[in-house]
């Protein structure tokens, strides 16, 4: 399958994903279970889906290798969605069976995924980019754990309470921590720079993914048989891989550029701020064992789900899906300048919200500002995922404004941008 048709296949299913996370939270508290409903659809779903797409392709080209073979995209692909959409449905209507199934899916899909990852390694032309094709290895391990966590706790196989208070720990800390931050990161630091239209800078990050690595294992162990001082030391190390990682972004925010910055970078800046900003707090939180991470786990979620995994899953989505279109630059180009229409307003409607949603959940503000936070972050982040459907059809009528052309260049050929038909 080539890298088009890839971000074709998994980032629309991704997007759909998506959108029914937002559309399930309109669902009775009762049916979708609280936040897990919501939750399963964004991380399981479009976050876990969007990432195995886009991990293909960043992984062919950071190995100079060609794409794996079609019938293993498709199996991957498959195994994937069909076993988050079994878990979705078989937990509200209390069938552990169907669940198993879907997190036996799941895991398949994911160790598919580590077979496509382990290929490329092995046949790749290129000594420079190891690290983050490692740092995939390494996250694609954590949620074949992460799933297998989940299986066991969704089939109702754990009888005793205690174990799965402390399985659900050990498969939200992997899974976030280890899954999607590592993921994110080792992929920031190329898509990063690519967003800012500037070379990558000389970034020497194998102490940091080490720390990334070790913390999210560490935690995950420390929650699972409740030993406070590995609790607090994985907090460290997770805290000391996002200074590590900050270092690495403030070179390309200092480094020289002629554009201004796209909504796309904005949006990956402040969801690494949030991830920032949360692991301190979880270093913090840690040092109290599993009391404090229980009694920081709203803002865990708040911190590392909405300001971090989701705003930089819209950010990446501003400038990938464009990008991955075929047709004439200038139609690439049409579609980044209508992504930019009303982008102050969402990013900073998403990350009010979000600042919001953090306070009251820590219960620093009243439950009426917490619910503003969460219709903010509904909407800021609404509008970005409705410009990550509809972005073709605006550039086609020729959406745009004077920002979009400072950050993007007017199109050299307007014929080429379909506005004028």
């Amino acid at each position: 399958m080539r890298p088009r048709t890839t971000t074709l296949v998994y980032q629309t299913a991704a997007r759909a994903w998506l959108t029914l996370a937002g559309a399930s939270l309109l669902l009775p508290a009762s049916v979708r279970l609280g936040i897990w409903l919501p939750l399963h659809l964004a991380l399981a779903g479009a976050v876990s889906v969007a990432i195995a797409g886009a991990m293909q392709n960043f992984t062919v080209a950071l190995t100079a290798t060609g794409s794996p073979p079609e019938r293993w995209t498709w199996a991957q692909f498959a195994t994937m969605n069909v076993g988050a959409a079994l878990i979705a449905f078989g937990r509200p209507l209390a069938l552990p069976a169907m669940v198993a199934v879907g997190g036996t899916s799941f895991v398949v899909g994911a160790v598919i995924l580590l077979g496509v990852i382990w290929r490329a390694g092995r046949r790749s032309l290129l000594d420079r980019h190891r690290l983050p094709v490692r740092m995939y290895g390494f996250a694609v391990s954590c949620i074949i754990v992460g799933g297998t966590f989940g299986a066991l706790m969704g089939a109702e196989t754990i009888h005793n309470g205690t174990v799965y208070v402390a399985l659900l720990h050990a498969h939200m800390t992997i899974n976030v921590l280890g899954w999607v931050s590592v993921t994110i990161v080792a992929t920031l630091v190329t898509l990063l720079p690519t967003t800012f239209r500037i070379k990558m800078p000389a970034w020497h990050g194998a102490i940091t993914a080490g720390l990334l690595g070790a913390g999210a294992v560490m935690l995950a162990l420390g929650l699972a048989f409740d030993v406070t001082a590995i609790i607090a030391t994985g907090g460290l190390l997770e805290l000391s891989g996002a200074l590590g990682a900050a270092w690495m972004v403030s070179k390309v925010i200092r480094a020289p550029r002629r554009w201004p910055i796209p909504i796309a970078a904005k949006h990956l800046l402040a969801g690494f701020a949030w991830f920032v900003v949360g692991s301190v707090a979880l270093a913090i939180s840690a040092w109290r064992g599993v009391a404090g991470f229980d009694a920081f786990f709203l803002d865990f979620l708040t911190i590392f789900v909405g300001g971090w995994v989701i705003q930089v899953l819209l950010g990446a989505w501003s400038f990938l899906l464009p990008m991955a279109r075929p047709g004439h630059p200038d139609e690439h180009r049409a579609g980044l300048i209508a992504i930019e229409f009303a982008s102050p307003v969402q990013l900073i409607m998403l990350n009010v919200g979000i600042a919001l949603i953090a306070l009251r959940a820590a219960g620093w503000v009243s439950a009426a500002i917490g619910s503003t936070g969460s219709n903010l972050a509904l909407l800021g982040a609404g509008i970005a995922l409705a410009k990550a459907w509809t972005f073709p059809a605006l550039a086609a009528a020729g959406l745009s404004d004077r920002r979009g052309e400072r950050v993007w260049g007017r199109p050299e050929h307007p014929g080429k941008n379909g506005a004028d038909g």
